[in-house]
C-alpha cells in the first residue's frame, strides 16, 4: 500500500478481511485449533464452535481450510450460507457439493439420501479419502436440517465417520442445540470462543503489525495508553479491534505523527454523530399538520356543510314582533269594521301568535340562522344571541285572514236594557252577539 510504505509496511495491517495470516495463536484459538485438526484426522463426526460476534470464528474456519488445503487426500467442502427452505433443497447442495454432479430433480428426500450415502460410501471405503463438511454461519440452520445432519453420521463403519462436519456459528446456535439432546450427544469437540483480554489484545497489533512489515521490525508501534483505550473500546473483540487500529492508524497519518497515541486512540473510539435531519423539512411537517388541524376543526365545526351557506344552512330573518302586532291590529280591525276597544274573536285567536312572537328568542333553526329582535329592549335591531330552536316555533312567514263566519255566535244580553244603535249596527254588521250576565 503506498500511503502505508513510509512506515515500513508492505500491507494493510488491519484488514477487516479473514485472513489466516493474522490469526494470533492465543491460548483459545490455538487450542480450538489443534482439537478440530485431532477430531478430524482421526474421524469422529460432528464439532461445533461457537461465540459471540467477532470473536475470530471466520478467521479460523479459513485457517482450518489452510491445514488441510496441502493433504491431496482430503476433500474439503465449505457452505457458506446454510440458509434452506427444505430439507431438500439442503440435501441436494450437499451432494452436488460432494459429488461434482447436480441430481436430477426428479429424486424425492429419501433417493436423495439414497445418492449421497453412496457416494460417501465410494469416497471413504474404496478411495480412502477424507470427505470434510465445514458450515460458517451454523446459526441459520433449521432444526430439520440439523437432524439431516445427525442422519448424515449413521453413514460410518465400524471404525469411523464417513463423514466430518464442522459448524461455525453464533451463540444464537447453542438453544438449538440444547433442543436436540440426540445430536448434542454426538458432538465430539465443542468449543466456545470469548473475547481476548488486555494483553491479548495487545500481543494481536503487535502480531499484526509484524506479519504486515513482512517480518521486519515495523516502524508504527501503539502506546501502552492507545492500546489499553483501543482495547476498552472494543470489548476484547477482535472484529471490533481490528476497526479502532485501522481508524487509529489513518488518524495518526492525517497528523504526520510517527505511533499510535493517546489522543489517536480517542479520535478512533470517539462515536459517529448521529445523523440529523433538515430542519426546514421538519417545520415545513409541522406547518403542514397545523394547518390540516385548523382546517378539519374548522369543518366540523360547520357542521360537514363547509363554509358555503346554502339552502340546508342559510339566513333566515323572521318577522320581528312589531310587524306581527301591526298584522294582528289589521286583522281586528278588519272584522270590527270600526276603531272599538273591545277585543274580537280573530284578535283572541291572534293574540298567542304575537305574545309568542314577543317572548321568542332568537336562536339558530333546523333551517339556518334566524334573526330576532332583543326581548328586553322591544328594539327590531337583531340580537347577537344566537340559541338552538325547533322548526315548529317559526310561525307561518304570511298572516291569512281568519274566516269568522264560521265562529259560534256569541250572544252579548245587557241587563234590563236595549242594545244601542251603535252597537246594533255593529253586531247586524259582524253577526255577533253579546251577552252579558
Amino acid at each position: 500500500m503506498s500511503h502505508y510504505a513510509g512506515q515500513g509496511l508492505e500491507r494493510e495491517p488491519f484488514s477487516n478481511s479473514p485472513d489466516p495470516s493474522f490469526l494470533l495463536a492465543t491460548r483459545q484459538h490455538a487450542t480450538c485449533l489443534q482439537e478440530l485438526e485431532i477430531a478430524l484426522r482421526l474421524r469422529r463426526g460432528l464439532n461445533v464452535v461457537t461465540g459471540d460476534i467477532g470473536t475470530g470464528k471466520t478467521t479460523l474456519c479459513r485457517s482450518l481450510l489452510r491445514v488441510f488445503a496441502a493433504d491431496a487426500a482430503t476433500d474439503v467442502h465449505l457452505l457458506l450460507d446454510p440458509r434452506f427452505d427444505t430439507s431438500e433443497e439442503f440435501l441436494r447442495v450437499i451432494l452436488t457439493s460432494v459429488s461434482g454432479m447436480a441430481p436430477g430433480p426428479e429424486l424425492g428426500l429419501w433417493d436423495l439420501k439414497e445418492a449421497l450415502k453412496q457416494q460417501l460410501f465410494r469416497l471413504g471405503m474404496v478411495e480412502k479419502r477424507l470427505v470434510i463438511l465445514v458450515i460458517d454461519e451454523g446459526q441459520k440452520i433449521s432444526p430439520e436440517n440439523l437432524e439431516i445432519l445427525r442422519e448424515m453420521l449413521n453413514y460410518e463403519t465400524n471404525t469411523a465417520k464417513l463423514l466430518q462436519i464442522v459448524i461455525f456459528g453464533q451463540r444464537e446456535l447453542e438453544p438449538t442445540l440444547a433442543a436436540m439432546p440426540n445430536l448434542t450427544d454426538r458432538i465430539n469437540v465443542r468449543r466456545r470462543l470469548r473475547p481476548l483480554s488486555l494483553a491479548e489484545t495487545r500481543a494481536m497489533i503487535r502480531y499484526r503489525l509484524a506479519v504486515a512489515s513482512g517480518g521486519a521490525d515495523p516502524r508504527v508501534r501503539f502506546t501502552w495508553p492507545a492500546a489499553a483505550l483501543i482495547h476498552l473500546a472494543g470489548g476484547g473483540s477482535p472484529r471490533k479491534t481490528v476497526r479502532l487500529c485501522h481508524m487509529a492508524l489513518l488518524e495518526m497519518l492525517v497528523r504526520g505523527h510517527s505511533q499510535v497515541g493517546l489522543a489517536e486512540a480517542r479520535a478512533a473510539a470517539r462515536p459517529a454523530p448521529a445523523p440529523q435531519s433538515d430542519p426546514r423539512r421538519r417545520a415545513g411537517f409541522a406547518a403542514i399538520a397545523v394547518i390540516c388541524a385548523v382546517l378539519g376543526g374548522l369543518w366540523f365545526s360547520l357542521g360537514g356543510h363547509g363554509p358555503v351557506l346554502g339552502p340546508a344552512m342559510g339566513v333566515v330573518t323572521q318577522p320581528s314582533a312589531q310587524t306581527e302586532m301591526q298584522t294582528t291590529r289589521q286583522a281586528g280591525q278588519a272584522v270590527s269594521g270600526g276603531g272599538s276597544e273591545a277585543q274580537s274573536p280573530a284578535q283572541s285567536l291572534n293574540q298567542p301568535r304575537a305574545a309568542q312572537a314577543q317572548t321568542r328568542p332568537a336562536g339558530l333553526t333546523t333551517r339556518g340562522v334566524s334573526l330576532r329582535p332583543d326581548e328586553t329592549t322591544g328594539s327590531p335591531q337583531p340580537s347577537n344571541k344566537v340559541t338552538l330552536q325547533p322548526e315548529r316555533d317559526l310561525g307561518p312567514a304570511v298572516r291569512v285572514k281568519v274566516d269568522t263566519t264560521a265562529l259560534p255566535l256569541l250572544q252579548v244580553k245587557t241587563r234590563g236594557t236595549a242594545p244601542g244603535p251603535a252597537e246594533a249596527a255593529r253586531v247586524g254588521h259582524t253577526g255577533l252577539r253579546a251577552d252579558n250576565q
